[in-house]
């Protein structure tokens, strides 16, 4: 028995050990890292010759690409914290009628970029940039990644339809509420905050790879910088004439359409269709740690451990009390 017990008792401590270690190490991390400081991070072009795809930007666009403004204004109300260039491009800055409050680099991935810009802004508004002023690919990697993680992360709200649209209802108890949502029309969303949290984070993982957002967003203002939406899968993403309080990740995404969007935008280009243009008013998504739910495996590693560890306990004899030293 000694000999069993031996050899079984480290197997328990085993899986108990790997039981721990698995619900703490599968947690994830959701920050948008260097992109959290600008309102709109892509990792193309944003525009294009001739149209831009934004209007009014209260904080800083990056573009690993080209950018093209025509009939905007950028910068108009940094956050404290964004980023401290106005515009970073990759290769080139064309810049036409329009404003910008602060400062722009070109060139930043592309030795050769180039900026084209009105004769009216003062000597140093613009320079040159280099690699270690943003560093696209890596900030691309990262955040197509985090994207990928977010996306296998365990629903514990309710999404229900109604009336064409969705309404989302949390867990009370929970400090991340994360809802996925199979549709390409996400229309109409309305969060039911009587079931949040008055801290709880929001994470929405639409699923389709072609994603239209329409209607009303109904309650989520007081959870703008604590909402994400993200599309893993989606090639293309678009607003029509809709508000959006929250952050929008979808790196592999063409972005398009017409509205407004409170929050952090990250996508792989934006471009401005029938010529929409959407107006991004703040930036930033609080980052939060979500406990991963533990593999059905694990549950098991653990259960036959604790059976291992009854079995022997119930075949173990007590032993008898020492007698009394003479």
């Amino acid at each position: 028995m000694k000999i069993f017990a031996t050899r079984t008792l480290p197997l328990i401590s085993a899986a108990l050990f790997a039981f721990s270690f698995s619900a703490s190490a599968q947690a994830t991390v959701i920050d948008l890292g260097v992109a959290n400081g600008y309102s709109a991070f892509i990792f193309g072009n944003i525009g294009s010759s001739n149209a831009s795809g934004f209007t009014s930007v209260s904080g800083s666009l990056a573009a690993g690409g080209n950018i093209y403004l025509e009939g905007y204004s950028v910068g108009t109300n940094k956050k404290p914290g964004s980023a401290a260039n106005t515009l970073v491009a990759g290769n080139n800055l064309n810049i036409g009628g329009g404003s910008i409050n602060g400062t722009g680099v070109y060139g930043v991935s592309n030795a050769n970029g180039t900026v084209t810009a009105p004769s009216w802004y003062p000597t140093g508004t613009f320079s040159k940039g280099n690699a270690s002023t943003l560093d696209f690919a890596a900030a691309q990697q990262q955040l197509t990644t985090l994207s990928g993680d977010v996306a296998k992360l365990q629903s514990n709200g309710t999404v229900i339809s109604q009336y064409g649209g969705f309404k989302l209802v949390g867990d009370i108890n929970a400090d991340v509420n994360v809802f996925t949502i199979n549709a390409n029309d996400l229309h109409n969303l309305s969060l039911d905050v009587s079931s949040l949290k008055s801290t709880a984070s929001i994470i929405i993982n639409g699923t389709a790879t072609n994603i239209t957002m329409s209607g009303g967003f109904d309650n989520f203002g007081s959870f703008t910088d604590r909402t994400l939406l993200n599309f893993a899968n989606a090639t293309t993403t678009s607003l029509n004439n809709v508000g959006i309080n929250g952050s929008i990740l979808a790196p592999n995404s063409a972005f398009s359409g017409s509205g407004s969007m409170n929050g952090t935008l990250v996508a792989n280009s934006v471009s401005s269709i029938n010529y929409g243009h959407v107006s991004m008013n703040g930036a930033g998504f609080n980052t939060v740690s979500v406990s991963a739910v533990p593999e059905p495996g694990t549950y098991a590693m653990l259960l036959a451990g604790l059976g291992l560890l009854a079995f022997v306990r119930r075949r173990t004899p007590a032993r008898a009390p020492q007698a009394a030293m003479a």
